[in-house]
């Protein structure tokens, strides 16, 4: 859960990421980081330019998406994501984990 204090984030949330998490009945911890990129970045646009963004319309351009492990990304409905590059992963991970092969003991 240390990653939205990662990229800036600091408690209470924006309104803006808290409804989300109201609205989709997620916890935090349940999320990816490109979630909380996508979070963020579609805050600061809604706090500059568009003041009535919604969190209901990302449902225009994302779905959520598990692969059965209860963590959750926005996966694209469209071949042009509103914000690009926050779909990637994120390299900084890799120094953080490691994985290990079931079997060879």
């Amino acid at each position: 859960m240390a990653y939205p204090f990662s990229i800036g984030l600091r408690y209470p949330f924006p309104a803006f990421i808290y409804r989300f998490f109201k609205l989709t009945g997620l916890s935090y911890a349940q999320t990816r980081p490109m979630v909380w990129q996508v979070l963020v970045i579609l805050d600061r646009i809604k706090s500059r330019f568009t003041p009535d963004l919604r969190v209901e319309d990302l449902s225009m351009a994302y779905r959520l998406h598990s692969h059965g492990n209860s963590r959750f990304l926005l996966f694209s409905t469209s071949k042009n994501p509103l914000i690009l590059r926050a779909t990637k992963i994120e390299e900084i991970w890799k120094q953080k984990f490691f994985f290990v092969k079931k079997g060879f003991y």
